[in-house]
Formats: structure tokens, sequence, C-alpha cells
């Protein structure tokens, strides 16, 4: 499947009064199917699917889609809370098989 396919089924989720932005990102992806400038072309594919939200980073500016946690804010959690002597991880004992 190429990547006007790709893009065309996960229009499929896209309300109707969208429709002129998913045929512009139609035509992107047919352009870069055609052997189109990656360079030129899929930066303004991107943008298409960002304003349709059918990019994770979209969705998750939303509010729609968790990314994840991201681990370096998870590691200044933890140096914050260990510097002010508090618990950033489970208190549970772990590693005590003996």
């Amino acid at each position: 499947m190429g990547m006007q396919g790709v893009v065309r089924q996960a229009a499929g989720q896209v309300a109707e009064e969208d429709s002129a932005a998913v045929e512009l990102a139609l035509k992107y992806a047919a352009e870069l199917d055609a052997g189109g400038d990656l360079v030129r072309v899929g930066p303004l594919l991107l943008s298409a699917l960002e304003a349709l939200q059918l990019t994770p980073r979209s969705r998750a500016a939303k509010g729609g889609d968790d990314v994840g946690a991201n681990p370096l804010d998870e590691l200044r959690a933890r140096r914050s809370a260990r510097i002010n002597n508090t618990s950033a991880v489970d208190t549970a004992t772990a590693g005590t098989d003996a």
C-alpha cells in the first residue's frame, strides 16, 4: 500500500466537513507515491495530516491520544523528588528475595 492508500485509510475517521483538507492530503500523498520531492512535499503532507489530527502529536495536543510519558520528564521528577527528600517511586521494597 502506498502513501496515498495509508492516508485514505486514516482519513476514514475524519468529519465530512474536512473533505477538502483530506483531498489535499491525498494529492500530496499521490505526488510522493509518484516519486515526488520528499523534501518539498513531505512537510506539506505532514502539515495537512496535523490539521486533520491524523498524527500522534496533533492528537496528543488535542488531548485525545496519550503518546506516553517522556522518559526525560520522568528522570527530572525523580531527581527533583530525591533532592527534596520525597519518594517519586513506589515505596514497596524491591529485590528482597532472601
